[in-house]
Order: C-alpha cells, then sequence, then structure tokens
C-alpha cells in the first residue's frame, strides 16, 4: 500500500480525484455522504492514514461551506457549543492512534462506522434519555467520543446524530453544530498531522486541487438537489455503502488470514 508520498505522484491519484469529485456531488445532492463514501473508497486501494490526509481539506471545505449555508447559531451553537470544545481533544488522541495503530483494526472502524450510519434508525429507537439526566457529562463524552472517531478514521456523525436526535433538536440547528464540530475535529486533526511531519507543504499543494474540485462539485450537486428528489436515491446509498464495509471486512481479512 502506498504511503501518501508516494500516492500523490501514483496512478491511483486519479481514483481519489474521481471519488472526491463523486463523494462531494453525492453530498449536495443527498446532503450528506462525503465522508463516508471518501474515506472508505480511497481506503480500499491506500493504507487508512493516507485516505485521511487526502480528504482533510475537502473535509473542512465541505463543512464550512454547509455552515455558511445554514443559520440557527442561537439554537444550535448557542445552547450546543460545549461539544464542539470537547472535539479537538478527542480528536487530537484519536490522530495519535491513528499514527500509531496498524491499518487494519482502524479499517474495521471505519467500517463499524458505516454500519452504525446505515442502522441509526433502530439505534435511535434504544433508551437515549438518560443523556438528558446528565447534560454537562454526556456532552463531555459526545463530544470525546464523536472527536476519537474523527482523529482515528475521520468519520464521527453517528454518536453526534443520537445525541442531538435524543435532545429533540431541530434539523437545521442539529446541520449547523454538527458541522461546527467535524470542523473543529478535522482542523485538530490537519494540526497534529502536520505536527508529526505527515502533512507537508507537497500534501496541502497536492490536496488543494482537490479541495477547489470538491466545492465545485459540491455546489453542483446542491443546485441539482434544489429540483430533484434526493430520497429516491438513499437506498441506492445504503447498499453502495454497505457493500463499502463489507469490502473493508473482506480486506482486513484477508490481511489477517491470508
Amino acid at each position: 500500500m502506498p504511503e501518501i508520498d508516494a500516492f500523490i505522484t501514483s496512478p491511483w491519484m486519479i481514483w481519489a480525484v474521481i471519488v472526491i469529485a463523486a463523494a462531494a456531488w453525492i453530498h449536495g445532492v443527498m446532503g450528506m455522504g462525503f465522508p463516508l463514501i471518501s474515506i472508505a473508497l480511497i481506503a480500499m486501494v491506500a493504507e487508512l492514514k493516507t485516505a485521511v490526509i487526502l480528504t482533510v481539506l475537502p473535509n473542512m471545505a465541505v463543512n464550512l461551506y454547509l455552515i455558511g449555508k445554514g443559520g440557527h447559531w442561537r439554537e444550535s451553537l448557542g445552547q450546543h457549543w460545549r461539544v464542539a470544545i470537547y472535539m479537538p481533544v478527542g480528536a487530537a488522541l484519536g490522530t495519535k492512534v491513528l499514527l500509531a495503530v496498524p491499518a487494519e483494526p482502524l479499517k474495521l472502524l471505519l467500517a463499524a462506522m458505516i454500519l452504525a450510519y446505515l442502522n441509526l434508525a433502530r439505534l435511535r429507537e434504544l433508551r437515549w434519555d438518560w443523556l438528558k439526566r446528565a447534560p454537562r457529562t454526556s456532552e463531555a463524552g459526545v463530544g470525546l467520543f464523536a472527536g476519537f472517531l474523527a482523529g482515528t478514521v475521520g468519520v464521527s456523525i453517528p454518536p453526534l446524530v443520537i445525541y442531538f436526535m435524543a435532545l429533540g433538536l431541530a434539523p437545521t440547528a442539529m446541520v449547523q453544530i454538527m458541522n461546527l464540530c467535524f470542523v473543529f475535529g478535522k482542523a485538530t486533526q490537519a494540526a497534529t498531522l502536520a505536527g508529526a511531519g505527515e502533512i507537508t507543504l507537497r500534501v496541502v499543494l497536492a490536496t488543494l486541487p482537490l479541495t477547489v474540485l470538491c466545492l465545485v462539485f459540491l455546489a453542483w450537486g446542491a443546485r441539482v438537489r434544489s429540483r430533484a428528489h434526493p430520497q429516491a436515491y438513499y437506498g441506492w446509498l445504503n447498499k453502495t455503502l454497505f457493500a463499502m464495509a463489507l469490502i473493508l471486512i473482506l480486506q482486513v481479512i484477508h490481511t489477517w488470514w491470508p
């Protein structure tokens, strides 16, 4: 598997370009999916760390774009800012784990997060009312756990969705605070990776065009969304995500038991 410096000069970089463009367009149309799709598909042909590094800037761009398009700051940030504050702590720890742990266990964690995302409807049916009884503790726990996931596998949406839906947060406000959490987590991850020498100027210059491409396709997808019916594509997306999780699991099994 190529490391980041070898990857950005290899033919597999073409795959990364296609994946990031497609994932951004899907996110624009359906309002979700960029980190799940981009990281998982790149991780199938490269180290997970490489996939995370390549998508750090595009992911932050997606989150900032969506924050700029939204509102409801009093309802989201005004009440739940502490969750975002805890994200960097968990993300810093998670990124150090990403740098220290072999890729295979983290690929399984990524597959688990994809499967958790696909089963959010079932997970929401569990009793989460205890979160309201200990708000400060739950804010810390969710923020740290989501940050850890953001640092290790780049995907932290399942615990955040469960938490904010359990609190009854309105969808628009929930999207705003989650995107802020994602930005805090990704910024910390990027800083930690840069401090470890994993994100160099060469890597930044290679990923800046990917970031621009990501924003172009995200905006295109958002325009399509305004006149399309994204609900019709959820079944297709879910099947694709399930297949991706299965492939990641099979890759790990093949590595451990060739």
